[in-house]
């Protein structure tokens, strides 16, 4: 887009948007413009192509100027807007965590098949970042308490905020806590959830700028070729969750096998689950 743009319509402005964000390279041009441009105008994302015509103040066309120049940048879309919706919630996201992913949402609904809503244990989130996974199953489990721990003093104040966000301070803790120097000790868990870094290296460095350059690294790599944080979540798992007590952990797409593995020591009815796009991402399964 341009500074010389004037008098420009909703849907010129969609267009010009789609079309700048397109020679950057940005992956999902048309949907980013429509995301921008309806949260300059605070409109929902349909509603732009019912009045294709109206003219946008200028002090709007501003705005969206510059947020579509940050996402051409490749700034994550989230970081730009603020937020992320994740399982309905409205999350507070920036660059001191993961974004979290529409992939991730789908380790909640496997989740809320295998427990009774009527669930009024302790769940422990391994590594919380935003504090998305454990604030939505706290959000869909109203009887449940939590403790979410991270090594991250950084991830920790973001989950904070979201924490007063959604009015679960008081039945959710935060705690900073490096799993692999400091004991994991919260007392009785009944459910353990946990989306650890589990890249390698390689993967790392041939990720998109939107991940490279703005999630956290040390979020998103694992030594011993991405296994190791994984390993050490089972392992918490296996020494602090009660009997029957179900842990559930996203990985990567080589990890199945030695995560079946790993847990086959202290957990019983094992499942491996697939993502969205039909990979196996997902094992949950039962202390013995």
């Amino acid at each position: 887009m341009s500074d010389s743009d004037d008098f420009l319509t909703c849907l010129e402005t969609l267009r010009k948007s789609s079309e700048f964000l397109t020679r950057k390279g940005v992956p999902s041009p048309k949907c980013d413009s429509e995301w921008i441009v309806s949260t300059v105008l605070q409109k929902k994302r349909m509603s732009l192509y019912l009045q294709p015509e109206e003219i946008l103040k200028d002090e709007e066309l501003v705005q969206i100027r510059e947020m579509v120049v940050r996402r051409g940048k490749r700034e994550p879309l989230q970081h730009i807007l603020g937020n992320v919706n994740f399982t309905g919630l409205l999350m507070k996201c920036d660059k001191r965590a993961l974004v979290p992913r529409p992939e991730t949402e789908t380790l909640i609904e496997h989740i809320l098949r295998r427990i009774p809503k009527s669930f009024d244990g302790k769940i422990l989130d391994l590594g919380i970042g935003s504090g998305a996974i454990l604030f939505a199953l706290c959000s869909s489990l109203v009887s449940a308490s939590g403790v979410g721990i991270d090594k991250s003093e950084r991830a920790l104040s973001l989950a904070s905020e979201n924490l007063l966000l959604h009015d679960l301070q008081d039945r959710v803790v935060l705690q900073q806590l490096d799993w692999f120097s400091d004991e994991v000790d919260v007392g009785e868990v009944n459910l353990i959830v946990s989306n650890p870094p589990y890249l390698i290296l390689e993967e790392w460095e041939e990720a998109e700028p939107e991940v490279k350059v703005h999630d956290p690294k040390e979020a998103l790599v694992s030594k011993e070729e991405g296994f190791s944080d994984i390993r050490k979540v089972i392992q918490v798992g296996g020494n602090i969750l009660s009997p029957g007590g179900l842990i559930a952990i996203e990985f990567g797409i080589s990890h199945a096998n030695p995560v079946k593995d790993a847990l086959a020591r202290d957990f019983k009815d094992i499942e491996l689950l697939k993502d969205l796009s039909r990979r196996t991402r997902f094992a949950v399964a039962r202390k013995a």
